[in-house]
């Protein structure tokens, strides 16, 4: 893998916060707007993929038409040194993979307001007209105060209208096959309450420490999510509430239909209490959440 130079036209790279097989992405200092950004940039080797770069115009144009607190703001995508950038907002915290093993009690005092936070951010994408269509822990970033951003759009799709699902050709599966809808395995249309079953699987391995559903290779992982009922989380987190567990349930329903919707999703985390008592948050000289 090429190493990068220290600049990128006006992008003075500071630090890589996460690597790809595609791609890298850099804090940095871009003298043009004359602040921090971060920067994902098309590796060396797939820089001439016209695949690679329709999925960056892509992505710029869904996050173009976003304009949400919960959701990462995108700026520009130009090239620079002969590498496609793609320039946007700078949250400079991790994403949810890191707590998931190993210091998930760093993050369970903070999560009802993270998982409040993403529900609302997909009501929000939702209501502009896009399923992101992948939802798991690596693709929300979250800081101490429970604030989140939810990034990467690069397989986000807009549901097919009434006739455009009668015509509908099954299609390749995408997605990550942990977080992934029954409809979605099945390569039907994009559907918003995707994202739902996405959220409640993510929400049960924050929670209990893995993921509702496990294989021993892709295709057992697969036919559980199409077959196995969702299982209770306060199995594996007795702290979970009752009612926190009902909607976990609900959210990870086989039939899209049966789900609720993004925003019911938020009102119902807004009123009710995720834990039967509350977790002791962890204390300030554990280091924090450090950088993404």
């Amino acid at each position: 893998m090429a190493r990068l130079p220290d600049r990128l036209g006006p992008l003075v790279l500071s630090q890589q916060l996460g690597l790809g097989r595609q791609c890298q992405v850099w804090s940095c200092k871009d003298d043009s707007l004359g602040r921090q950004v971060a920067v994902k940039i098309l590796q060396t080797g797939y820089d001439d993929d016209r695949l690679q770069r329709r999925q960056l115009e892509h992505e710029l144009a869904v996050g173009r038409s976003l304009d949400h607190p919960g959701v990462i703001r995108l700026d520009r995508l130009t090239v620079y040194e002969g590498f496609p950038c793609l320039v946007m907002e700078l949250f400079p915290h991790p994403n949810l993979r890191r707590f998931v093993t190993g210091s998930r009690d760093r993050l369970l005092s903070r999560l009802p307001k993270i998982l409040l936070g993403v529900s609302e951010a997909l009501a929000h994408m939702h209501a502009r007209g896009w399923v992101h269509r992948d939802i798991k822990p690596a693709n929300v970033l979250a800081n101490r105060a429970g604030e989140v951003k939810v990034i990467d759009f690069a397989i986000a799709a807009r549901p097919p209208g009434a006739l455009g699902r009668l015509l509908w050709r099954r299609q390749q599966p995408q997605g990550t096959p942990s977080y992934m809808a029954p409809e979605q395995i099945r390569g039907q249309p994009p559907d918003p309450r995707s994202d739902v079953y996405s959220l409640g699987c993510m929400a049960f391995e924050l929670l209990g420490g893995h993921p509702p559903f496990t294989g021993s290779n892709t295709h057992e992982l697969l036919s559980r999510h199409l077959y196995n009922a969702p299982p209770g989380v306060e199995a594996s987190n007795a702290n979970v509430s009752a009612a926190a567990s009902k909607l976990l349930r609900e959210m990870m329903a086989k039939r899209a239909a049966d789900r609720p919707a993004a925003g019911d999703v938020a009102r119902q985390l807004h009123q009710l209490r995720l834990y039967d008592r509350e977790p002791t948050p962890p204390a300030a000289a554990d280091g924090g959440d450090g950088s993404n």
